[in-house]
């Protein structure tokens, strides 16, 4: 019997080394939110949350619920992820600014919790760790709780055992458009992959 998967879309970020709001950036022609939006598997529940209004609207344009907010810290936007879904027994966290994240990891990772469903659940290259990852509903609580300035690895710390990885196919796939040159370089090795 398959678990019931929910995911929130942390697109809260304030884009202070990018410089504007990378989610609405182009890259490959379309918005940078909209490549992570896209890569979602079908059907499955999810919420994206923003302090941009554009943002909401681009992701309500795309089909997906949204909570907007004014709260300074990415712990806001998990416990608000959260609170936004119905019950699930597992919830996906992605961030919106890995352009090179594939759908078929994310359903690697999301078929790796389905196997075992008290597991932390992360993607990896080469044992660099990162996201997506896929908590179990046991730590909901310890994620709605975060104190000041911790975030949901704050919780993966705590648990160490139970982390298992899935290996991404290329190490970009796990990188975060933080600048415009990072963003750049992640569009030129797109353009690339796409012409192999």
């Amino acid at each position: 019997m398959r678990m019931t998967i929910g995911c929130v879309v942390l697109a809260s970020g304030e884009s202070v080394r990018f410089g504007s709001n990378k989610l609405l950036t182009d890259f490959c022609g379309q918005p940078l939110l909209t490549r992570l939006l896209d890569t979602l598997p079908a059907g499955l529940e999810a919420v994206v949350v923003t302090r941009s209004e554009a943002v909401r609207d681009l992701a309500a344009s795309k089909g997906y619920r949204c909570v907007l907010h004014r709260l300074p810290e990415v712990r806001d936007t998990i416990r608000l992820g959260l609170e936004a879904l119905p019950a699930t027994e597992g919830c996906l966290f992605c961030v919106g600014d890995q352009p090179l994240l594939t759908r078929s990891t994310v359903q690697r990772v999301m078929a790796e919790f389905q196997a075992h469903p008290d597991s932390i659940v992360r993607a990896a290259f080469h044992g660099r760790e990162g996201n997506p990852a896929l908590f179990p509903a046991a730590l909901y609580a310890e994620l709605k709780s975060l104190g000041e300035g911790e975030a949901g690895v704050t919780v993966i710390r705590r648990y160490p055992a139970w982390v298992r990885t899935v290996e991404a196919t290329f190490a970009e796939e796990l990188t975060d458009a933080d600048t415009p040159d990072t963003l750049q370089m992640l569009e030129t090795l797109n353009l690339a992959r796409t012409k192999e």
